[in-house]
């Protein structure tokens, strides 16, 4: 069974990939995050008139995985409607939790090798210090970064069911993890409402939590990492009951789409 789920996840990644070549795949995945990367860390350097770019490095290697795992896994049921597999996800009696995390594994895998490589190049250009940081602990953050990401991605393709607009709320969930996780500045900066809604989105307690790893910040290590993997399990919970109404609503009445 878990073989099972496993070939269904490749399956799943090589039907999204397969219209790439390898180098169209690493512009798209791997390129063009590390030059949006540089480009805030140049901005942040010119700006704070600062040569110690840590903070930034951090926040924008995370942010790195948005092109997976929001506009990725995002526009999961566009395409499976644009390739009429759409009928046979819904119709069908398969366990759609099932569904919901095997769309997820190999995202959330290139988003983690996204973000070590948004570390190296941090390292080497700006001269970030990772040798203090314990590897077993950021890779851990990393990991469950990348699992709260990728529910995320997972909850706003069920709105593909929902809303034609997709576009529009995948760009804006973008910006919205720019502005509210503390990538580009401190969640602390933010009014009220704006650290409300930093703490039910991912990668804010992963950013701070490597901030710790460094030294730059101060707060509980383990605690922040459990609050991330309980946002994690929220969203791929929250993905799979809204997937469930949707399917719901669908069948009842009778169309593949609710707008």
């Amino acid at each position: 069974m878990i073989r099972r789920f496993f070939e269904q996840a490749w399956l799943y990644h090589k039907g999204r990939a397969a219209a790439f070549k390898l180098s169209e795949f690493l512009c798209f995945d791997a390129g063009y995050p590390v030059i949006t990367l540089i480009f805030y860390c140049l901005l942040a350097s010119y700006c704070f008139q600062t040569t110690n770019l840590t903070h930034w490095v951090i926040g924008n290697a995370f942010l790195m995985c948005t092109n997976t795992c929001i506009f990725g896994l995002g526009s999961i049921f566009n395409g499976e409607r644009y390739n009429g597999r759409l009928r046979s996800i819904i119709a069908s009696p398969c366990n759609k939790l099932a569904l919901i995390l095997a769309n997820g594994v190999f995202p959330a895998l290139f988003a983690a090798i996204s973000v070590i490589g948004g570390f190296l190049v941090g390292a080497l250009i700006f001269h970030v210090d990772f040798s203090g940081v314990n590897p077993a602990l950021m890779a851990l953050t990393i990991l469950c970064a990348m699992l709260a990401a990728t529910g995320l991605g997972l909850l706003l393709a069920v709105f593909g069911l929902i809303s034609d607009s997709m576009h529009l709320i995948l760009n804006c969930m973008s910006y919205v993890l720019m502005i509210f996780t503390g990538a580009e500045f401190p969640v602390s900066q933010l009014p009220l409402p704006g650290q409300w809604i930093s703490q039910i989105l991912p990668l804010t307690r992963s950013i701070k939590a490597m901030n710790i790893l460094l030294g730059n910040a101060s707060g509980d290590y383990l605690s922040l990492i459990l609050c991330e993997l309980f946002t994690a399990a929220c969203y791929f919970l929250s993905a799979w009951a809204l997937l469930r109404l949707a399917e719901q609503a669908c069948r009842k009445n009778g169309t593949f789409d609710l707008f």
